[in-house]
């Protein structure tokens, strides 16, 4: 068989002898060859496509060679759609003392390729700075710590500004484009006849640099936590099936209960179990952050009254009744999915102006989506939406269409934070 299918590859990839060669080894009885053949033709990008494609097509080849390259060509142009949506940001290595703001920026704009407005400062200001492989957040947090006249400010164009104002001392982790910051922390202490408690409300804030186009969805998990009298904490993130909107870093309460959300970028967690004698605590987790890299348009053609559909990690289910037709479009969670924040980034995900009706003559209905619900029901996370449609019932339906991200790439960039004090 393997000298049959040499034959067939020196036939289908005479041009190049190493891409033959890989081809080949995708059939070779052991795994970590394969494997390793698969990573190197992946490397070889979009080039290597048209060979893996008459692989497939010709009627000579095995059907398991066919399925790897299958899966091979699936990999590359993942792989382009994720070089295209991120690449990892140039870092920053500075050691100067004594010298003006100007010259830190102008270097800073050199390494970083970043464009800097600092019309807003004092540009001849004596700054001192020593760092190796840094980020560009990082340094330019470092640029105004304790300041009360010098901070800056990410634009949407990705551009940098400062201002004369107060830099505020938030602690925070880098990693890559990406900061995470610890907006707020805030004690509950209760000392009744009992015992004395301590609870503390935690609130994290993820940041981007901005010529990144990450989901505003960032999922935030706190893996260990710990005080410094060696209390095992219990920690619960304040998410609930509320559909709060707020601003990244606001605050909202409701009622003598606390509900705090941090925005789409941020999370809120409950820590309690401290000694009441701690003073600080210790925690590390992930951040991660999803870029979405291929919004397809989602075709249910002449749909019955419920249809369901696999969609990447996503289940889509899609229902009608009654007159003016009620539709009802609700997203499930699949079992294999990974999409951080899953059920709060279908919002972003899902274009819910995109939803059109079409009859058997052609003529479009479309209409706005809007959530009904999010949350957890029977064991079944879902977020629904619903919409009432004026059509002609007596014509067929021909298809309903929308727009949905189906493919995802995620950003997982861990954190740490020690010897946080307590308020």
């Amino acid at each position: 068989m393997r000298t049959i299918l040499a034959l067939l590859l020196v036939g289908l990839c005479s041009q190049d002898p190493g891409l033959r060669d890989l081809i080949q080894r995708l059939e070779d009885d052991r795994a970590e060859s394969r494997e390793k053949a698969q990573k190197e033709i992946v490397a070889l990008g979009e080039s290597a496509i048209p060979a893996l494609k008459e692989v497939i097509d010709s009627v000579k080849s095995p059907g398991e060679l066919k399925l790897r390259a299958a899966a091979v060509i699936r990999e590359i142009e993942l792989s382009v759609k994720a070089a295209k949506a991120y690449r990892e940001p140039k870092k920053i290595t500075l050691k100067m003392a004594d010298r003006t703001l100007r010259e830190a920026l102008d270097e800073i704009v050199r390494q970083a390729e970043v464009k800097i407005d600092a019309g807003g400062v004092d540009v001849a200001a004596k700054v001192t700075l020593d760092v190796a492989d840094a980020s560009l957040f990082e340094v330019l947090d470092l640029l105004c710590k304790d300041q009360t006249d010098r901070t800056w400010e990410p634009h949407e164009d990705g551009s940098i500004r400062f201002s004369r104002d107060r830099h505020l001392p938030c602690p925070a982790a880098y990693g890559g484009p990406f900061r995470l910051r610890i907006q707020s922390l805030n004690a509950q202490r209760n000392n009744d006849f009992k015992a004395r408690t301590v609870v503390l409300t935690l609130s994290l804030q993820a940041d981007w640099d901005r010529r990144y186009k990450p989901s505003k969805i960032v999922e935030i998990e706190i893996g260990k936590i710990v005080d410094d009298q060696g209390s095992a904490l219990e920690v619960t993130p304040m998410d609930g099936n509320f559909n709060i909107r707020a601003a990244p870093g606001a605050v909202v309460r409701i009622g003598v209960g606390i509900m705090q959300d941090s925005g789409e970028s941020g999370r809120v967690f409950v820590i309690r179990g401290l000694s009441p004698t701690a003073t600080a605590i210790h925690f590390e987790g992930t951040a991660r952050f999803s870029f979405p890299l291929d919004q397809r348009e989602i075709r249910f053609e002449k749909p019955a009254v419920t249809e369901t559909r696999e969609v990447g990690d996503t289940t889509i289910k899609l229902g009608r009744v009654g007159m003016p037709e009620n539709w009802t479009l609700s997203f499930h969670k699949s079992p294999t999915s990974t999409t951080p924040a899953w059920s709060r980034s279908i919002t972003q995900r899902f274009d819910a102006d995109s939803f059109v009706v079409v009859d058997q003559d052609g003529g479009e209905a479309p209409v706005t989506m809007r959530m009904q619900n999010r949350g957890r029901f029977m064991n079944d996370e879902g977020v629904y939406y619903q919409a009432f449609v004026q059509r002609n019932a007596a014509k067929a339906l021909k298809e309903v269409r929308f727009r949905f991200v189906d493919q995802t790439l995620v950003k997982s960039i861990p954190f740490k934070f020690t010897g946080i004090a307590l308020p």
